[in-house]
């Protein structure tokens, strides 16, 4: 099978597609994978990395527009499709998969125009304006958690689960017993609200000596944050950007981060106590939705961006400090959202779809 996958903006979007692409061609050598992206997002740099052949479109986001930018916008999608139209003639697919966001549109478009089977995952516990349109033209919406597939169109969604890179295994052994471990992220672009609030929270964790922070800050914010933490009594690992995720989880009790979909999955991969802290513009105010599915789950503590301060932070931390069954009750309840093997769910479900 030939996948054509299209994957664009942020890492939440480009690395579930890239775990669908190394399963499928793990599978069978005979496999293909090429990915749709834009010039805009992060996929410019990780898809080529990731060994995998990009194409680049027109597309744009649509939503908290002007009217004239929506209108703008149309015609870009229009360029788009016919990008797109011609890529697909070179390319010969087999099927399209659309991530979600608004660089699948032109692509699910222009796959149905040319009568090509089109599927989409949509990751969010709240789908996303494009999956909402595109799941009435798709053979089937993948989705990640339970709960959305009853906002899809009847007999259309497949509880998937989310693609993780086949990378990520846990690590045994690396983290003393002793020691309480948090582990610090915004994302693939790093946050500076969640950055300033855990620099805020420092003050209040010197006086205990068995803490450890890890704290990945994004590229723009390293320097100013690694300064901050020079003035602080507090064991720390400040970076830009890891590509051993795996290892911080492991060293780690409690995580603060934002709650992107592929976040909370990697969360519920590790079993691993969080505090979210929802990014506010986020479209749909789906990382909101994320958190709050994640927090009735049992499995975090849900902060607004706009309360997320050192003292409220702390007051948790330290809640969660005094009450290790409790760290583990929540790992525990994050971990049964996890739907083991989703990206062979996902490439059987396109399979089945086709015949």
């Amino acid at each position: 099978m030939k996948l054509v996958i299209s994957a664009g903006g942020t890492g939440g979007h480009i690395f579930p597609g890239i775990a669908v692409a190394e399963s499928l061609m793990a599978q069978d050598s005979a496999n293909s994978a090429v990915f749709i992206g834009t010039p805009y997002g992060l996929e410019k740099s990780i898809i080529p990395d990731a060994g995998f052949k990009l194409h680049l479109i027109e597309a744009h986001q649509f939503l908290g527009r002007s009217v004239m930018h929506k209108a703008i916008t149309l015609l870009r999608v229009l360029k788009g499709v016919f990008m797109c139209l011609a890529i697909l003639k070179q390319e010969k697919p087999d099927a399209i998969l659309g991530m979600g966001g608004f660089t699948s549109v032109p692509v699910i478009l222009a796959g149905k125009i040319r009568g090509i089977p089109c599927f989409i995952h949509e990751q969010n516990v709240e789908p996303g304006l494009a999956n909402k349109l595109l799941s009435r033209i798709t053979r089937k919406v993948f989705v990640s958690f339970d709960e959305t597939a009853g906002k899809m169109p009847p007999g259309r969604a497949v509880h998937s689960g989310n693609p993780l890179r086949q990378k990520l295994q846990r690590i045994e052994g690396i983290k003393d017993p002793a020691s309480f471990g948090i582990f610090v992220f915004g994302g693939s672009r790093g946050a500076r609200s969640v950055n300033d609030a855990v620099v805020s929270l420092l003050p209040y964790l010197e006086e205990y000596k068995n803490v450890a922070i890890y704290h990945q800050t994004g590229t723009e914010d390293l320097e100013r944050i690694r300064e901050a933490y020079s003035r602080a009594r507090v064991a720390h690992e400040v970076f830009a950007f890891t590509n051993e995720m795996e290892k911080y989880y492991a060293l780690s009790d409690v995580i603060i981060s934002r709650a992107g979909a592929t976040t909370i999955f990697e969360l519920a991969l590790f079993r691993k106590a969080a505090i979210l802290i929802p990014y506010p513009y986020s479209a749909g105010n789906h990382q909101w939705q994320n958190a709050a599915y994640v927090e009735r789950q049992g499995g975090c503590h849900l902060v607004n961006n706009d309360e997320a301060t050192g003292e409220r932070l702390f007051g948790i931390i330290k809640h969660l400090m005094k009450d290790r069954e409790l760290i583990k009750q929540m790992g525990d309840n994050l971990g049964k959202i996890f739907v083991d093997n989703a990206a062979l769910r996902i490439i059987g479900g396109i399979e089945h779809g086709l015949s």
